[in-house]
């Protein structure tokens, strides 16, 4: 009888033990920012499927508020699914305003493409978007992003529309120590930069 005792209490000690282990119950706020996070990966599993991130590149900043207001129902003032007679007739010299203008990826939008995005930043020439930069929230593998965005392989050919494919290093990243293998931005790049400087302006 003692020893069934002694095992009883045994286990009750380490059932005790392990439930002073365990989290406690979270607040409401993070309760809600964990649901909007699983919402959010949802809804941008199912953007980056119908609109892949190398099949923005040379879209005209219509096209890409279209697809914005179409899939979060984001309608930006100017560069909507309405404007469908959009024509950039800006240039590198006289009308530069114009040569650069183009629609901002709203911060409020960025999470809900993924989870882990931070923000996205949108640059365009003459009325195609040129370069798409994206900030993570904390240092992610490469060959993660890679796989998040679709994106092809180090040593593979590149989608006819992308030049280039760029990383950051993750040196800001929180008490992390340097890896090579890991990033905090991305850039994908359609075609090089062409500004007064590269042309002849009279």
């Amino acid at each position: 009888m003692r020893s069934i005792s002694w095992a009883l209490t045994a286990f009750f000690i380490v059932m005790l033990m392990s439930c002073q282990q365990q989290p406690k119950i979270n607040s409401a706020a993070e309760i809600k920012s964990a649901a909007d996070s699983i919402i959010n990966l949802k809804l941008g599993s199912s953007f980056l499927s119908k609109h892949p991130l190398a099949a923005w590149m040379r879209k005209s900043p219509v096209e890409i508020g279209c697809m914005l207001e179409s899939e979060f129902s984001y309608k930006d003032s100017v560069f909507n699914c309405g404007k469908k007679s959009y024509v950039n007739k800006g240039d590198p010299c006289k009308n530069t305003t114009e040569y650069y203008e183009g629609i901002k990826f709203p911060n409020n939008l960025a999470s809900k493409v993924n989870p882990l995005i931070k923000e996205i930043n949108l640059d365009f020439e003459h009325g195609n978007l040129r370069e798409v930069t994206i900030t993570f929230r904390d240092s992610i593998l490469k060959n993660k992003v890679r796989e998040i965005f679709n994106l092809p392989q180090s040593g593979s050919s590149m989608p006819e529309n992308v030049t280039n494919i760029g990383f950051g290093e993750n040196v800001f990243s929180k008490e992390k120590p340097f890896d090579a293998n890991y990033t905090r931005w991305l850039s994908i790049t359609s075609f090089d930069h062409m500004g007064a400087g590269d042309v002849d302006c009279e």
